[in-house]
Formats: structure tokens, sequence, C-alpha cells
């Protein structure tokens, strides 16, 4: 699962690696958590999406608390998911993610990453509306079975998209996903990991020092 990621490249850094300015909106984030705004690309535009996809048919907000993530290998068929697969998918940037694993009885966090480079995460996306007629974007990041090295620490991991397969993901048109199925089987991200400082568990707490490696 991927229930905590950050992003902290630069907005000139995105632009280049995208080639699309990001939002006037946005900023570095250290510890960004499910039901706050993540920045994610569709097929035009980069824009900002509460994290936790809520289905157009929902009655209400809440559903999307839970639904931050979907697994690869059912998104096509769950009922929650599988328009959005089909028709609204998207790139997530981020230059790592944290897990948890319990270790002497406590649940150490770590730090994943790729180098600390950035890279993105398959996404999903969603339109919803309230009562009054208010729209929100949602979104949730899709995962795989752990592969390499992450194996040993945690059973998921989110989907990584090279940027050579940027343009096949994001293509949905006429509801065709035999590219996005092919990219989900294939994906070999190359990810490591360390420990960090247990403050990343609480979500309101933000900066370069989470990411900071554990001494001990």
């Amino acid at each position: 699962m991927c229930g905590r990621f950050f992003l902290d490249s630069k907005a000139d850094d995105l632009s280049e690696h995208y080639n699309l300015p990001p939002p006037e909106l946005f900023t570095a984030r250290y510890n960004i958590a499910p039901t706050t705004p993540v920045l994610a690309l569709d097929a035009n535009k980069f824009d900002l999406y509460r994290w936790g996809l809520i289905p157009s048919w929902a009655k209400d907000i809440s559903i999307g608390n839970r639904m931050f993530n979907a697994r690869s290998e059912t998104v096509a068929e769950k009922p929650s998911f599988r328009n959005a697969y089909r028709r609204r998918r998207c790139l997530v940037p981020a230059n790592g993610f944290y897990e948890w694993r319990l270790e002497n009885g406590r649940k150490q966090p770590y730090c994943c990453h790729i180098d600390h480079r950035l890279f993105s995460m398959a996404g999903i996306w969603e339109h919803w509306q309230d009562a009054e007629g208010n729209e929100i974007q949602s979104c949730a990041v899709l995962t795989t079975a752990a592969r390499g090295a992450m194996r040993e620490l945690h059973e998921r991991m989110p989907v990584y998209i090279a940027p050579g397969d940027y343009e096949a993901w994001l293509d949905c048109s006429n509801d065709n996903t035999a590219a996005a199925d092919r990219l989900l089987a294939e994906t070999a991200p190359d990810y490591e990991y360390y420990a960090v400082g247990s403050a990343v568990s609480n979500s309101r707490n933000e900066g370069r020092e989470l990411i900071e490696p554990l001494s001990r």
C-alpha cells in the first residue's frame, strides 16, 4: 500500500520532467496524507486532487477516505475504480513514499525512493458532485505486489510508470486499457529504502527532516 509520500522537487524540475508547468499553488511537501490535496497530471495538465477516490455514484464524500489506493490486480473490475481506470488515468509525481514495518514491538517508518529522483506513480481520478453541485476531483494511487528489495519491507508497492510510458498510460481514448494493463503487469521500479524517525507517523508534521536517515 502507499498511504504517505513526499514530493520535494522544485517547480522548474517538474516543468522540465513533464514538459508542463505545475499550478501556482504547488509547494514541496514531505508528509502527504490521504484526504489532502495532491498534485497529479492527466493527459492535458497538472491539477490538485483530493487523495482518496470518490466514485461518481457515491452519496457521501467520506467513502474516499479509505480509497486512496487501488489494487492493480482488480482495478479494471472493481465498481469503485473501473470507470476511472478506463477513462481517467493520471500520473502522481513523487520523490519517495513511506512504509512501516513492525520491529521490536513498534512500527518503524522507512523512506522508499529511487535515488531520491522525481518519478511517477500510476493513478486514476474521478469527478464527484455534492448536493449543492460543487465538484470535487479525487484520485487514487495504484499498487501492486512488492518486487525486489521491497518484498523485505512490505507486501505492496506503488505502480511505477517510466517516463517513456507516460503517453501510453495517460491515453484513455476509446476506453482502451490494453497498454495500461501491460504497464501494470510489467512495472519494475528499483525502489530502495532506509529507516527514518517516528515524526513522519504523525501526518501533521512537515519538513525535510522527515526524510533524514535515522541515526541508530
